[in-house]
C-alpha cells in the first residue's frame, strides 16, 4: 500500500489539544478555509455526540463532562486516523493514558504529528460556550471540564514532549482574535518547514491584497503566507512525481 502525501512532507496527522470553546474549532476552520481545503478532520466531543444517540450510557457522561472511557476513546480516534492519514482531530489525547496510547499507535505506523496545543482564560471559554447554548454547556459541567483540563492537560503534554522524534509541538493563545490566532499559528508551521524548501520557490506569485470589507490586515496575511505553504506542497508533489518516473 503506497504512503499518502504528508502535509508538507512532514506530518502524517495533526492533533489539536485545549479546552472546549478555547478556539479549535476556529482554528480548523481556518486550516480548511485558507490552507487544507480537503483535509479530513473531526472533533472527538462531535464523534462522541453522535455515537450518545444510540448509547446512552455515552449520552450520560457526555452531557455531564465525564471523561469517556480510555480504551473506547483510543478506538474510536485508531478508526478515524487510519481511515483519514494525512488527518485532523481535535480533543485527543485529554489524559496521560491516552497520550501514551498515543505515542504507542504513532510510533508504531511510523507517523510524525503535528500537535498544537491552544492556550485560552476560562473567562473566554465561559463566554464562548455558554453563548452556543448546548446541553452540555451548562456552567457547573463547564467548570468540571476546567477543572480536569487543569489537572490533566500538563500530563499529557509532558509524555508528548518527551518523544520529539515523533511530534513537533506549536503552543497557540486562543484568547486572541481567530485571525491573528491563525497568523500565529502559520508563523510556526513556516518555522518547521524544511528550509531547502523555500529554496525552490523561484516562481511564486503569492498575491497579497487587503479586501474591502476587512477590517483587518490578518485576513491577507493569512492567504499570503498560505500561498507560500501551498507552493511548497506542490514543488514537493513535483519533485516526488519526478523521482518516481
Amino acid at each position: 500500500m503506497s504512503r499518502k502525501p504528508l502535509i508538507l512532507e512532514k506530518w502524517d496527522f495533526i492533533v489539536l489539544l485545549g479546552e472546549s470553546g478555547g478556539g479549535k474549532g476556529t482554528l480548523v476552520k481556518n486550516i480548511r478555509h485558507y490552507w487544507l481545503p480537503e483535509l479530513k478532520g473531526a472533533s472527538m466531543g462531535d464523534i462522541f455526540r453522535r455515537k450518545s444517540a444510540e448509547d446512552p450510557e455515552i449520552q450520560r457522561m457526555t452531557e455531564q463532562g465525564i471523561l469517556i472511557n480510555d480504551n473506547i476513546t483510543f478506538e474510536v480516534f485508531k478508526e478515524f486516523a487510519e481511515a483519514n492519514q494525512p488527518g485532523l482531530i481535535d480533543g485527543y489525547p485529554r489524559n496521560r493514558q491516552q497520550a501514551l496510547d498515543l505515542i504507542k499507535f504513532v510510533k508504531q505506523k511510523g507517523w510524525r504529528v503535528l500537535v498544537v496545543d491552544i492556550h485560552c482564560t476560562v473567562e473566554q471559554i465561559i463566554e464562548r460556550l455558554l453563548a452556543r447554548n448546548r446541553a452540555d454547556d451548562k456552567l457547573n459541567i463547564i467548570y468540571k471540564r476546567h477543572t480536569d483540563h487543569l489537572h490533566l492537560h500538563p500530563l499529557v503534554m509532558g509524555e508528548i514532549k518527551t518523544r520529539p522524534d515523533l511530534f513537533d509541538v506549536i503552543h497557540l493563545d486562543g484568547t486572541r482574535g481567530p485571525e491573528i490566532s491563525f497568523t500565529s499559528f502559520l508563523l510556526y508551521v513556516l518555522r518547521l518547514v524544511d528550509m531547502l524548501y523555500f529554496y525552490e520557490l523561484n516562481n511564486v506569485e503569492t498575491t497579497f491584497k487587503v479586501e474591502e470589507n476587512e477590517a483587518s490586515i490578518n485576513p491577507a496575511i493569512n492567504r499570503w503566507m498560505c500561498g507560500f505553504l501551498r507552493d511548497i506542497q506542490e514543488n514537493i508533489a513535483a519533485s516526488n512525481l519526478r523521482a518516481s518516473q
